[in-house]
């Protein structure tokens, strides 16, 4: 017999386990075979808060339970109550100290504890907390209450709640829409007081692998690369790279269709997109339209599948391309780069192509369609003759698009300004824990993000003040972790600092103090000997 579907007596019965209170919802008594039994019994597990009906078990985590109609809620944020002080765990008196000290004191040098506030969450201690683990580790959530137990931001934020299904419920609440819009339009604006103002940005898109079904996993060809993925759509500034806004989208969602869209969304939130660098997936006739419309200037990729004003431009100046005049370098490359004059758009607006044949690309393609021509018979390999013929012709060739006039040896300069979205793509995944995905409904997926997003604005701020580039989190902040703090009766003592460490607060302007004391609840710190007396403290 189910135990929900007795009707709630309105009352609660308690007892004492050790040290702490555990309430149930007794039922009722019948008969049965001349035995008395009962029905309708409810285990709420222990009491967090018996006023407004907190409790905690481990099937639930914490939860409200609505006596009157017998249903479970989801509980307020900043209710952690005593949930932490489990008698059962000795303290550790031990803790990492130096990487989310660092963090700390950074997000609020950076004025960035403006934009993490904005949010709204009710638990405070979980939030930063969050964001911590976000930006110094790469584990699962799962094991985010461990890492918790052994680090200074235990003392930092003592009423954070990390407990699985109290991250899950957290993470949901980021995912929501009101919620994604709140952050958006606050770290927007810290972007253009603290970092730049620039309104040209860079689109693109990245693939998230995730076999969860969710409505956003579904299977995209992309590149013709097939896998099952949610895709996520950037807006990252040109000038400094940094994200504005993301986007989730199912796999299977062409990014051509997802343009217009997002320069609409980021105008919502203040930026007046004056320039766009685009990759060949968001070209299409109609976006062109648009763009023109919109006043927007673009440079990008023309895509082949346009093939009416591909093959025109090809046409018009392959004869003259390998030429020495057309000659440039670019990144160790050589690559010749001919201006064509040409008419894009359903509306012919007039436009600067830039026909390009990078010799290294066109080596490698030629090598691949020898070494595959080798496996074919000598008749399939007759027959396939003028497809190879075609294929060594256009190796290493393509056309960049744009609404503004460059010279021939600065196009490319300007088109690959585009690569900073890709550097922060790895950033995110190698850095910042964007993959793999742990989560499994929509709203989890959104906050997840953003989260991501936090964490990996923060390490872009740390790489670009140390104009150096770390390839993952335990690179970066190993030295710091293992400066440690020791807790005392009456201090938090921290121990020496690393050389490694010690450049990092000293690039970042950060003083590492002595000990901490708590007062009421306050942590002070100090960087001189105590005085003798603890009362002048």
């Amino acid at each position: 017999m189910s135990d929900n579907s007795a009707k709630c007596p309105n009352r609660l019965s308690f007892q004492y386990k050790g040290n702490y209170k555990y309430a149930k919802v007794p039922g009722t008594s019948y008969r049965e075979n001349g035995k008395i039994r009962k029905k309708g019994t409810i285990y709420l597990g222990r009491v967090i808060d018996e006023k407004n009906n907190i409790f905690y078990s481990k099937e639930r985590g914490v939860f409200k339970y609505d006596i009157e109609n017998n249903q479970f809620l989801q509980a307020d944020p900043s209710f952690t109550g005593t949930l932490q002080n489990d008698q059962r765990k000795k303290p550790k008196l031990i803790l990492d100290f130096g990487d989310s000290f660092f963090i700390n004191e950074l997000i609020h040098q950076m004025n960035y504890d403006k934009v993490l506030n904005s949010i709204g969450y009710k638990n405070k201690d979980t939030l930063y907390s969050m964001v911590m683990f976000y930006v110094l580790t790469d584990i699962s959530c799962m094991h985010c209450d461990t890492w918790y137990d052994g680090n200074f931001v235990k003392i930092l934020y003592p009423n954070a709640d990390l407990h699985s299904q109290r991250i899950s419920e957290f993470l949901s609440f980021l995912g929501k829409e009101e919620i994604r819009q709140k952050f958006f339009k606050s770290h927007i604006d810290w972007i253009k007081e603290k970092i730049s103002d620039d309104p040209a940005i860079v689109i693109d898109s990245t693939g998230l692998p995730n076999d969860i079904q969710i409505e956003l996993t579904n299977v995209s060809n992309h590149n013709n690369i097939i896998s099952n993925e949610v895709r996520m759509i950037s807006a990252v500034q040109r000038d400094s790279g940094y994200p504005l806004i993301f986007r989730a989208i199912p796999g299977n969602i062409n990014d051509v269709s997802t343009l217009s869209k997002t320069i609409t969304i980021l105008n919502e939130y203040g930026v007046s997109t004056d320039m766009a660098l685009l990759d060949a997936g968001y070209l299409s006739e109609k976006n062109i339209d648009d763009l023109y419309y919109a006043n927007i200037d673009f440079v990008a990729r023309l895509p082949e599948k346009l093939k009416t004003i591909y093959d025109n431009i090809v046409e018009q100046g392959k004869n003259e391309l390998r030429r020495p005049e057309n000659l440039v370098t670019f990144m160790g490359r050589f690559v010749y780069v001919k201006q064509v004059n040409c008419n894009i758009g359903t509306m012919k607006k007039e436009a600067y192509a830039y026909l390009c044949f990078d010799v290294d690309a066109a080596s490698a393609e030629n090598h691949k369609a020898i070494v595959n021509s080798k496996k074919l018979s000598q008749k399939k390999l007759k027959k396939s003759g003028s497809v190879f013929h075609e294929l060594f012709e256009t190796s290493g060739m393509f056309i960049i698009i744009s609404s503004l006039p460059y010279k021939s040896d600065e196009i490319l300069n300007v088109y690959y300004n585009r690569l900073i979205v890709e550097q922060y793509f790895d950033l995110g995944k190698g850095l910042s824990r964007l993959i793999p995905l742990r989560v499994h409904n929509e709203e989890r997926v959104l906050g997840h993000l953003l989260l991501c997003q936090i964490a990996a604005t923060m390490n872009l701020y740390i790489q670009k003040k140390l104009n150096q580039t770390y390839l993952n989190s335990v690179e970066l902040y190993l030295g710091l972790r293992n400066q440690k703090c020791v807790i005392y009766a009456t201090k938090i003592i921290t121990s020496e600092a690393q050389s490694s460490a010690t450049r990092l607060y000293n690039k970042f302007k950060i003083t590492c103090p002595n000990y901490y004391i708590k007062h009421s609840d306050v942590l002070k710190s100090h960087n001189s000997i105590p005085k003798v007396n603890p009362d002048d403290e």
